[in-house]
């Protein structure tokens, strides 16, 4: 999200158990379980971690995680890029609604879609049938981590191209949802 500081979005996401840690500390944290919002990072804050990511099981959870969080920021915006468990997604908010989501697991497959197919992902080729495909699947194509990461930097910012350098040394939050 656009916002001034991690703790706009802590509030918005009612984070419980807050505790400030730096990116290192932060993102070791939360591979397990909780949050870490960032700091801002060109304007966008990010919050990433398990808690965040469990929201993909439930494209009802998703969709209004996004709704609520886009009615506080004007517009919000959830990735997903897991190579280890293959969970790949995307969901899109603005103005209090969720305006696009789409999610997919290796386990459910396609399980999570609302809202048109964007302009972004038309030109990234998305839900492009691959004609090796010989499967008798209803869509023939699978998202993988760069086409996440394309998503994100054609509609926000692509998390993946944040390293050290422009991270700074500004501190996060940590908590739970």
């Amino acid at each position: 999200m656009k916002a001034e500081g991690p703790e706009q979005v802590a509030r918005a996401l009612k984070l419980r158990t807050v505790l400030t840690a730096n990116w290192k500390a932060g993102l070791a944290e939360v591979a397990s379980q909780g949050v870490f919002v960032t700091p801002p990072v060109d304007g966008w804050v990010f919050a990433v971690g398990r808690d965040v990511a469990a929201r993909a099981a439930d494209p009802a959870a998703l969709e209004a995680l996004v709704a609520a969080l886009s009615d506080a920021f004007g517009e919000a915006f959830w990735f997903a890029a897991d190579s280890e468990r293959e969970v790949y997604g995307w969901a899109r908010g603005a103005r209090g609604a969720c305006t696009r989501s789409y999610a997919f697991a290796e386990e459910l497959g396609h399980y999570a879609w609302s809202g048109e197919v964007t302009e972004e992902e038309r030109q990234l080729g998305c839900f492009i049938d691959d004609p090796r495909d010989r499967s008798d699947d209803e869509i023939k194509w699978w998202p993988d981590s760069r086409t996440v990461c394309a998503i994100a930097a054609r509609w926000a910012s692509d998390p993946s191209r944040i390293d050290a350098d422009s991270s700074g040394t500004g501190a996060g939050l940590v908590g739970r949802l």
